[in-house]
């Protein structure tokens, strides 16, 4: 750069004379007047000079012996000059020169501030580059020239010295000083046996300054004007780190330590900007994992995976065993004995709380039993309407105040399996859609950050981040597989089950136990793929413009199983495929509004939204979907008020279905506190923050359900109870790593570093991979939960189980 500067000013100066321009003939006469006093510099000397418009100073050193491992550090310091009339300090070598001024001017955002003082350390000869491979001799010629345009005398001083601890060694911990005019810059060479290094800095300051990694080659850009122009580089305020490979520095590389003049970069403010800005950090490079390394822990975490394949399998086959068994004791298949009776366990007849059909009871048991009953929502036997047209009427068998499964099963199976089946078809349509543009984009990201070097682009752990091949971090991509191979065996126990349930007596498929749809279970699974792959996309490059890729079919599955808790009781009033995907579309548009523009008026209209959305859903779920926002809706409020006050107080305030209400508004009282925090802490990282309303939800209504199973003196059985213990335990495991973070998108990228964290499992995962196969066995559990949680109701008769 700085022998194109001076060719560059030669060419232009003859072109100048060349043409007879007055100016460059008057400057090239008052150069000549200019008196050169030459010294022979002594190395380690302090000289103390002064130089004017007519005063050259010519240090030549001559008696440096030529060490690529002690190179020469000049320091210059001038504290009477000015940038009117600054001086310059030009440095030659056998192969480069190397120029600069005082004061040097360093320009920030908002200020210019000027250096007095400034040190730069020379590259060695042997390091530039030569097209005949020409070396140097033994001793090395160092010219210093100093000079000015000033008609004043200005005193500056000057020393040459060598860097003694220029190299670094393997695993040397060395202590730093830097400043933005003092940039400092080491040599480090790979040994024989090492093929990979990381490279830690650490520092006990909030001073903002770039660590750049350059190719071992001259010139050095070690100015915050240029330091960018060659290699790897990245801020750092507290700790930074990067991962380096033989491959791509065969020769060795310098590690470049340049303070910037401001903080913007590093924290986005200017409150610690000073020209006295001398920071202190220690840096050390170690030996990073061998390639043996990586197939170790890529193995160990496909055995680890494969310890769930085992089990299913095992489990299977002694299922299948059992029942196999079963059929020979019994000789035959089911008869109607091992069906249980309709009769309640609670005591409950058949005909209590609906209306009867002819289909239906004929297989009930006569209505002569003692009524008892243990729910919240039953009525006296007078309160019941036994209209002839009831059993066709939604309004009527819908809104009565005990349901059972078969009031609300009365559709045809066949069309429900079909539209259950939509959910799948919609969430591959969609995640073909949506993953391949996503594919392309990080993919993108990475091909940018290997051409520029720039390591802020992503928000990577830079002390647990090991490249392979194009990536930058391949262990944090490669632990997203626990998400897809647990999802495909949650496909194959579904389809299991789901032959299974076609091999079944017909009579259980028609009258007895949970209709089973097994459409949504096939969704799960795959949205539980999809966010392996999406994931594993984010964390090619992960930073706060793509993080709405690793949360976007967390949505979708949260969605899923609140859908599939709801379905196995309400089976005809479910969702449409059409109308939850459009849903999550338009959540999905929201979350991608909260991460680019969460302003504090975006955070209250979202509120509100949420808000009342949540009182829509409620009323809709109050209602068993019977309930129409209109413009009629106030003259029925109205009404149903009215009417309930001439009942009596009393009528007014208790809920004609106290089971529903009692989860309304817990679920109310839930997303009213997650609006308040949201007001409150309006941070910017929004997706998580949309994403715990779903997660809160869902978990909410998981023990919900399963509270009034036992309520209700259904029971757990004891496959459906140790997925239930393992999902709790996995979850809590899994939500400890996930809150000790390594990274954050939401701050800036140097804030970023100073939650790095160096590998803890086999040395090549760290506590995010960690997460990423906890909560991929979480959601696994989760799923088997619902996929089990009503076995015990398999010879039940739908008569007799109640909807919650």
């Amino acid at each position: 750069m700085c022998r194109i500067n001076v060719f560059v000013t030669a060419l232009w100066l003859t072109v100048a004379i060349g043409s007879g321009t007055p100016d460059i003939i008057r400057l090239s006469e008052e150069r000549s007047n200019i008196v050169p006093i030459v010294l022979n510099g002594t190395y380690g000397k302090v000289y103390l000079e002064e130089v004017n418009n007519a005063v050259e100073y010519i240090f030549e050193f001559m008696n440096l012996q030529v060490s690529p491992t002690q190179p020469a550090r000049i320091m210059v310091e001038c504290n009477s000059s000015n940038r009117t009339y600054p001086v310059m300090v030009v440095v030659q070598q056998q192969k480069g020169v190397l120029s600069w001024q005082l004061p040097l001017v360093v320009e920030s955002r908002t200020h210019l501030f000027q250096y007095s003082r400034t040190s730069r350390t020379l590259c060695p000869d042997n390091n530039y580059y030569s097209p005949h491979h020409q070396g140097v001799g033994r001793t090395n010629v160092v010219t210093v020239s100093v000079s000015t345009a000033s008609p004043y005398n200005v005193t500056f001083s000057l020393c040459v010295g060598q860097e003694d601890n220029f190299s670094v060694k393997l695993s040397e911990e060395r202590t730093v000083y830097v400043s933005p005019a003092e940039p400092q810059y080491y040599d480090f060479k790979f040994e024989d046996s090492v093929e990979t290094v990381l490279l830690r800095v650490d520092s006990d300051d909030d001073i903002c300054m770039t660590v750049s990694i350059q190719n071992k080659s001259c010139p050095v850009f070690d100015l915050e004007r240029n330091v960018q122009f060659e290699g790897y580089w990245q801020t750092v305020n507290r700790r930074g780190g990067i991962t380096l490979t033989k491959t791509a520095f065969p020769l060795g590389f310098y590690v470049v330590f340049v303070v910037k003049c401001d903080d913007w970069d590093c924290s986005g403010s200017y409150e610690t900007v000073k020209v006295g800005r001398n920071k202190s950090l220690k840096f050390s490079i170690k030996p990073s994992i061998t390639h043996h390394s990586y197939i170790i822990s890529t193995v160990v975490a496909l055995l680890v995976i494969s310890l769930f394949y085992i089990f299913s399998i095992v489990v299977s086959v002694v299922y299948f065993i059992k029942q196999r068994r079963q059929q020979l004791l019994d000789n035959g298949p089911l008869d109607d004995a091992s069906i249980q009776s309709p009769q309640s366990p609670l005591g409950l007849p058949s005909s209590y709380g609906q209306i009867q059909t002819p289909s239906a009871s004929s297989d009930l048991t006569s209505p002569d039993s003692v009524i008892r009953c243990h729910s919240d929502s039953s009525l006296d036997e007078t309160d019941i309407d036994m209209m002839q047209d009831a059993d066709s009427d939604k309004d009527v068998f819908r809104t009565k105040t005990f349901l059972t499964v078969m009031d609300l099963a009365r559709k045809n199976p066949r069309i429900l399996r079909k539209k259950s089946q939509l959910y799948l078809w919609n969430l591959l349509t969609v995640a073909v859609f949506y993953s391949l543009p996503v594919v392309q984009l990080v993919i993108t990201y990475q091909q940018v950050l290997n051409q520029t070097g720039n390591q802020d682009l992503c928000y990577y752990n830079f002390l647990c981040a090991h490249p392979l091949g194009l990536l930058s971090d391949f262990n944090h991509v490669y632990s997203n597989i626990s998400y897809i191979l647990l999802g495909l065996l949650f496909i194959f126990l579904t389809y299991r089950r789901d032959v299974m349930h076609r091999l079944c007596d017909d009579r259980l498929d028609k009258y007895f136990g949970i209709p089973q749809h097994y459409g949504l279970f096939y969704a799960m699974g795959a949205a539980l793929i999809m966010e392996g792959v999406l994931s594993a996309c984010y964390h090619v490059c992960p930073n706060h413009s793509n993080f709405q890729f690793d949360t976007s079919f967390m949505y979708v599955i949260s969605m899923m199983c609140m859908l599939k808790i709801y379905q196995t009781r309400h089976p005809d009033i479910n969702a449409s495929a059409y109308a939850t995907f459009g849903v999550l579309a338009v959540v999905i548009l929201v979350g991608m509004c909260g991460v680019l523009g969460g302003t504090l008026y975006f955070w209250i209209g979202f509120t509100i939204v949420h808000l009342m959305t949540c009182l829509a859903l409620s009323a809709q779920i109050y209602y068993m979907g019977r309930w129409k926002l209109d413009l009629g809706v106030f003259r029925r409020v109205f009404i149903v008020i009215y009417n309930d006050l001439r009942a009596g107080p009393w009528h007014c305030i208790k809920p004609v279905y106290p089971n529903r209400m009692v989860l309304l508004i817990l679920g109310n009282v839930c997303n009213w506190a997650l609006a308040v925090l949201g007001l409150m802490y309006h941070l910017r990282d929004f997706a998580t923050y949309l994403l715990s309303i779903f997660m809160a939800n869902l978990l909410l209504y998981c023990l919900f359900y399963i509270v009034m199973k036992l309520c209700h003196r259904e029971r757990i059985l004891m496959q459906p109870l140790i997925y239930i213990l393992l999902s709790f335990a996995s979850w809590g495991a899994a939500l400890y790593f996930f809150f000790n973070k390594s990274i954050s998108w939401a701050l800036t990228p140097a804030q970023s570093k100073s939650y790095n964290q160096p590998c803890e499992v086999l040395d090549f995962f760290d506590k995010h991979d960690v997460w990423h196969f906890l909560s991929a066995a979480s959601m696994f559990f989760s799923f088997m939960v619902l996929l089990t949680l009503d076995d015990d109701l398999i010879f039940v008769h739908r008569s007799q189980i109640p909807v919650f």
